[in-house]
């Protein structure tokens, strides 16, 4: 009996001691862990998230359309047409999108951590994003820094906004720009024929007005040539002017003859 007992007592101690080191481990690792988490938050940084504006992304009934949301490890300024928030950077860095209303639909096409853990870091995430019907569409942003691997969370910071779903265009409407292109193209051609018309009957009286002035050109020395030619001929002597002239030779004649009678 006595020996039984000094077991059982030996297997008691034993169990306790077992109880007690196992406890003081579970502490220390929790401690470890906690000392970890706490440390890790304290050297998260101000970082800088950008991303879609809701306003300006431009959804259409039964059209995709692109939301993009980026951090960065500094602040940048934001891109026209998109908004920005302040957030805190250093670890793993998981963004998600959560959509309602109009049977909006948000499918990923990023991974939904990525390591964003210096300030010169910067990690992308995009989401496709349609809806089926019109209305209103409200657009949840959540970024969320990790603790390492786990899902211990360090920080965490909702964005919302809210977007409006536009009715898809009809066909008249879809071709509507061809028939605008069109008349235009009309237009532009009768335009230019208008434009040719007139070219034409100028270059027609410049065409008439140049002959003209050749053929004045070649007209004036032929006629000038003439008018010389004319006044270097001997003139001809009138009729009347030429039978006065032989009456007065012939009674000179007789009266030569009379004296030598």
């Amino acid at each position: 009996m006595l020996v039984r007992l000094k077991l059982a007592v030996l297997l008691a101690a034993g169990m306790f001691s077992f109880v007690a080191c196992m406890s003081v481990g579970v502490d220390g690792s929790q401690r470890e862990y906690v000392e970890g988490v706490s440390d890790a938050r304290k050297q998260l940084f101000q970082g800088h998230l950008g991303y879609t504006d809701a306003e300006k992304l431009g959804l259409v009934a039964g059209k995709p359309q692109w939301f993009r949301a980026r951090v960065i490890g500094d602040w940048h300024t934001p891109p026209s047409g998109d908004s920005s928030a302040e957030v805190r950077a250093g670890a793993q860095i998981g963004v998600r999108l959560q959509c309602s209303g109009a049977g909006v639909v948000c499918t990923p096409i990023s991974s939904e951590r990525q390591n964003v853990l210096t300030k010169s870091d910067r990690a992308t995430w995009m989401w496709r994003v349609t809806a089926k019907r019109t209305g209103k569409v409200a657009l949840a942003l959540t970024v969320t820094a990790y603790y390492r691997d786990t899902n211990t969370v360090l920080f965490e910071k909702p964005v919302t906004a809210l977007a409006e779903a536009a009715p898809a265009p009809d066909d008249s409407d879809r071709y509507s720009w061809l028939m605008e292109m069109l008349a235009w193209v009309k237009s532009t051609v009768v335009e230019l024929g208008l434009l040719a018309g007139a070219l034409a009957a100028v270059w027609g009286l410049y065409v008439g007005v140049t002959d003209r002035r050749h053929s004045a050109d070649e007209e004036g020395p032929a006629t000038a040539e003439t008018g010389r030619d004319a006044s270097q001929r001997p003139r001809a002597e009138s009729p009347r002017r030429a039978q006065g002239q032989a009456a007065s030779a012939g009674a000179a004649c007789q009266d030569d003859r009379t004296e030598g009678v």
